[in-house]
């Protein structure tokens, strides 16, 4: 039945015991941690009941740790717990203390290659350099749990990431909480993985993709960071209902990103809602931009991508765009993106705007060329420069252009 039960776990098959299971009681049946998990075998559960014990150790059989208000604590040196079994299961326990080598790396938890199918579950851990790694290995639920970096390192860069995951492959990233780490979540060359329903705070990059591809990210909060959500060199991602909201710099950042689906995001009280750099063939619907110090700032190189039922609302500067030619958003067949300072009418009823919106870009060159002329903006000299290029050709910069807007708001408002 023992190993009935070990082929279960390692094929995710949810079966975590049998009937002949028993628990390990640490400073019981062993004086230790290591000596509890070398003392169980396949199926057991190896309990740390209250109490402070140290860790450094490798759950290497595929069993069950978990805590009944025991503290599995590094010292503040090297990596606390390393998971190398296939269908292993870290639940309820509570780390603390890695070390501060973000070179090592060092991490309250780091799961090995041959941790396949491992459940990292509703666990606590604090004072982590990296929280949990997840290294090269595939079929690994990380759910529920609360991850707390190292506020006592000031500079956020000099931190390691909340939940780190690097080459990997069909991953479960649900229902977490980061704070207090340099990135959230950060996802490298790994693929076919779900992010989702976490909240992510209090960090540099609250969920950063660099080189990965076909993963979907889904439901998350990503608030009070530098930066909500970095999207890098990645591909055929889904971004879809996420809340983006009160970050330092940027909502949601898009750089040579291509194939990827942008839909139902609430970014809201950022500094700039979307940033868009070098990024094609891409589908952005049904995102609402709202209260931005800038709604999207987008950049030359980014083009072929299909922007319709989108909703800029209230940004202070609705677009600043840098690019030697204009650029039209306008699918015949689409509902429009909807303006809220679009001053325009609707004579045939269709819900599309009969005059077409040009967002006025002349500001945007003038301080993309000349920042000092941020002095200058309301002045009358420059307000009536702004004025004159809407009736004189020779004056017009590139900008977006729309020919028939959304008369109606596509994405109402969501309550707090």
């Amino acid at each position: 039945m023992r190993a009935v039960a070990a082929l279960a776990l390692a094929l995710g098959l949810g079966v975590t015991t049998d009937a002949r299971a028993r628990e390990v009681v640490v400073g019981i049946d062993a004086p230790d941690v290591a000596s509890s998990i070398a003392l169980a075998q396949v199926g057991d559960v190896v309990v740390l009941p209250a109490g402070t014990w140290p860790g450094h150790v490798t759950l290497d059989k595929a069993i069950t740790l978990t805590s009944r208000g025991g503290v599995l604590d590094g010292g503040d040196t090297g990596t606390v717990l390393r998971v190398s079994a296939a269908g292993a299961i870290v639940q309820g326990l509570r780390i603390r203390g890695s070390g501060t080598d973000r070179q090592g790396p060092d991490a309250c938890m780091y799961l090995e290659p041959g941790a396949t199918g491992a459940q990292i579950l509703d666990n606590e851990l604090w004072d982590c350099t990296f929280g949990i790694w997840v290294h090269t290995t595939t079929d690994v639920a990380v759910e529920r749990n609360l991850v707390k970096g190292r506020s006592d390192i000031r500079n956020t860069s000099d931190r390691g990431n909340g939940i780190h995951l690097f080459d990997a492959e069909r991953l479960r990233i649900v229902g977490n909480r980061v704070v207090n780490a340099r990135d959230g979540i950060y996802v490298s060359a790994t693929e076919h993985t779900l992010i989702s329903g976490n909240v992510v705070e209090d960090l540099r990059y609250g969920i950063h993709y660099m080189y990965s591809f076909d993963n979907t990210v889904q439901d998350n909060v990503c608030r009070a960071n530098v930066s909500g959500i970095a999207l890098m060199q990645s591909s055929r991602l889904k971004i879809l209902g996420n809340k983006v909201s009160d970050n330092e710099r940027h909502g949601i950042l898009f750089r040579d990103v291509q194939y990827s689906q942008i839909e139902g995001n609430i970014v809201e009280r950022n500094g700039e809602g979307m940033f868009f750099f070098s990024s094609l063939d891409n589908t952005l619907r049904g995102n609402r931009f709202a209260g931005n110090t800038i709604g999207a700032r987008i950049w030359a190189g980014t083009e072929r991508n299909v922007v319709d039922g989108n909703s800029f609302v209230g940004n202070g500067q609705q677009i600043f765009y840098v690019a030697a030619t204009d650029q039209i958003w306008d699918e015949p067949d689409g509902q429009g993106n909807y303006w809220s300072d679009y001053l325009g009418w609707d004579q045939d009823g269709d819900g599309r705007g009969d005059r077409a919106y040009r967002v006025d870009s002349f500001h945007a060159s003038l301080l993309y060329r000349y920042p000092a002329a941020a002095l200058l903006l309301r002045s009358p000299a420059l307000e009536i420069l702004g004025r004159l290029q809407e009736r004189l050709p020779a004056l017009r910069v590139p900008t977006i252009r729309e020919a028939h807007p959304a008369m109606v708001d596509p994405v109402p408002r969501q309550a707090e």
